[in-house]
């Protein structure tokens, strides 16, 4: 029998014996560190190949969670491949390959997810294919998890084979010896936790908007859908607004509130799924090209390129009526997912990201061509058009927050 304390001190030296062959085979450790970082970098969209402009188009701001999970990816799998190397060096059958196998490849399902609509690949300046992965935003935080978790579990079970020189899983399992399983298996109480926590958060980020849109959307097909007590349709988009005088938010501490407002584009609807997630992105999140993309060079399948054109609306000159107006606008429009927060949003005056350039440059160009058309609010409400195509995830994740209250 091994008491607890050998089995701690066994446990000590596995990572002892780790941590010395990957001082050992540092070159290697590194070298595919610095491989898989710019790999997963890619794949997040957050680089494309200089001089072609090959790449990922990504219309979700990168966050520092992003960096941190594309970090742990690129530890776990730099860790693997070092530890593989041992393996076949002193000839120990193992059986976590598949482990590594399966965390990377949810690893990549979770790194272009933040494209949200769709995996975008551009070169030259244009689209060249477009693979629809929509669906994935549900499973954006199961996947993560999951990556992280099968991918630690086969570095752990790497590392235990090498260290006993041996594959213990596979005794077990002809042995039939459950005594012999690694603590992680043998510890009810930890699996029986990462178990619950796995059907929770399942549970929140698959069931409970299906749920939810099951019992409250309705309508489909027509001008307008109900999402609780919002109302979006093809001339209805869905942002976070300031607060006025007085107002109190939904959220508590929080400094805007979700209000439907009128748009100048139009956008059909297609019909409802009953999955609240699903259907915002059919019916709130723009595709195509507005009636105005050929004279202002824009196309909502293009969201990287119109944000560039719309820039352009910068050297647009307004009288000073039309300035006045301008102010009116930009000043009580927020950022709300890149300079701010949802609990902290910017006012785009104050803010210096390329959506903030290209948002008062919009609201320039309307102002100066179609002032006389529509009002401040209109010209507002397409400006919160373009920002749930540039920042869907965002917008869609504060949408379902606000409508569950």
């Amino acid at each position: 029998m091994i008491g607890p304390e050998q089995e701690k001190g066994a446990e000590t030296s596995l990572w002892k014996n780790t941590l010395s062959i990957l001082q050992q085979q540092r070159r290697l450790f590194w070298g595919s560190a610095i491989g898989f970082f710019i790999l997963y970098t890619f794949l997040f969209g957050i680089w494309k190949i200089p001089l072609l402009g090959l790449g990922i188009n990504r219309t979700s701001a990168v966050t520092l969670a992003d960096y941190l999970f594309i970090l742990l990816i690129t530890v776990l799998i730099s860790s693997f491949i070092v530890l593989w190397k041992q393996e076949r060096q002193e000839k120990v059958v193992s059986s976590s390959k598949w482990g590594a196998v399966g965390g990377g490849f949810s690893a990549f399902l979770a790194g272009i997810c933040p494209v949200c609509q769709s995996l975008a690949f551009v070169a030259f300046g244009g689209t060249f294919l477009n693979i629809p992965t929509a669906f994935l935003i549900p499973y954006l935080g199961v996947l993560k998890l999951f990556s992280l978790g099968i991918l630690g579990l086969a570095v752990y079970m790497k590392a235990d084979s090498v260290y006993t020189k041996t594959c213990t899983v596979c005794k077990v399992i002809e042995a039939k010896d459950e005594t012999s399983l690694p603590f992680l298996f043998r510890n009810n109480w930890l699996l029986g936790t990462l178990a619950v926590l796995a059907v929770l958060l399942l549970v929140n980020q698959v069931m409970l908007p299906k749920a939810f849109a099951s019992v409250s959307l309705g309508g489909g097909g027509g001008g307008t859908s109900s999402l609780g007590a919002f109302e979006y349709g093809s001339k209805i988009t869905l942002k976070p607004m300031p607060l006025a005088a007085g107002e109190q938010p939904k959220i508590p501490g929080y400094q805007a509130k979700v209000k439907p407002l009128p748009t100048i584009s139009e956008l059909p609807q297609k019909p409802l799924s009953g999955d609240a997630v699903q259907d915002l992105l059919n019916n709130l999140v723009p595709t195509g090209t507005p009636f105005y993309g050929t004279q202002a060079g824009v196309s909502f399948d293009d969201p990287v390129g119109a944000q560039k054109a719309w820039q352009k609306g910068l050297g647009v000159q307004l009288t000073a009526a039309e300035q006045e107006r301008w102010n009116r606008i930009v000043n009580s429009f927020t950022c709300d997912y890149c300079c701010g927060s949802p609990q902290r949003p910017t006012i785009i005056t104050h803010c210096g990201c390329a959506h903030s350039r290209a948002a008062q440059g919009m609201a320039k160009w309307f102002i100066k061509y179609y002032g006389n058309s529509y009002s401040d609010e209109e010209i507002y409400g397409e400006m919160a058009r373009w920002y749930a195509l540039w920042y869907p995830k965002g917008t869609i994740e504060r949408i379902i927050q606000e409508a569950q209250l």
